[in-house]
């Protein structure tokens, strides 16, 4: 059971004190380390760049098959989950590039993560990907492989959060030069419909889901939050 450090309201002098921010009219690649993430920390993002009509393309890392210590099938079932949430935040299944590394051992293979994903990317790309201090194993060496992967071609990089919200605490980013983009209701509404196809992450038998609703809040703003290096 995840407790967080600060609390909804400790966090909104972070987050509503972030720069106004519009993404650049330019192709984007999202760097996503598990199924959910993506809808999670950027289906706004995903929703308005795909209304812009701008190519989007989802780099899914893993397939989450052991968020619950390996439970037989699951990577199959979040597979489906993810693949149902992209198509409602937009995203078509031609644009989706599964790499299947294993789920909680990325930092294992990031020599490797770099090398698959310098293929998918020029100098005009937008990548987003985790934080790379966002306090998951898998989320920091996504992140720092896109780290090695912009400096390699000169792309743009932008990174999201999810558990840093979580397992930080506010003073960690006050001084970031943090970016919100103000999501339109159609596509909060498009977000919080895909992330309730993550059906085995919102519920379990055992009645302790990855994301039980208290850690939802972040993924229910009315922005998303950013950084730009």
């Amino acid at each position: 059971m995840i407790v967080p450090l600060a609390s909804e309201a400790e966090w909104t002098s972070v987050w509503t004190t972030a720069t106004s921010w519009q993404p650049p009219d330019k192709p984007s690649l999202v760097i996503v380390p598990h199924p959910d993430d993506e809808t999670l920390a950027v289906g706004g993002f995903i929703a308005t760049q795909v209304a812009k009509g701008l190519p989007v393309k989802i780099v899914a890392v893993t397939d989450g098959e052991n968020a619950y210590g390996g439970e037989t099938n699951l990577g199959t079932v979040r597979r489906a989950e993810q693949m149902a949430a992209l198509k409602r935040l937009g995203v078509n299944a031609d644009d989706v590039a599964r790499l299947q590394l294993t789920d909680s051992g990325i930092a294992f293979h990031e020599n490797a993560l770099v090398e698959r994903l310098l293929p998918l990317v020029t100098r005009e790309t937008h990548i987003l990907a985790p934080w790379t201090g966002d306090f998951h194993p898998d989320h920091e060496a996504c992140g720092r492989a896109a780290v090695q992967v912009a400096e390699r071609t000169g792309a743009a990089l932008t990174f999201y959060f999810f558990w840093t919200w979580h397992r930080g605490v506010p003073a960690l980013l006050r001084d970031l030069p943090l970016r919100s983009l103000s999501l339109h209701p159609d596509q909060l509404r498009a977000k919080e419909e895909a992330l309730s196809n993550h059906r085995s992450q919102l519920e379990h038998p055992s009645g302790e889901p990855i994301l039980p609703d208290y850690l939802l809040w972040p993924a229910r703003r009315p922005l998303e939050v950013f950084l730009s290096i």
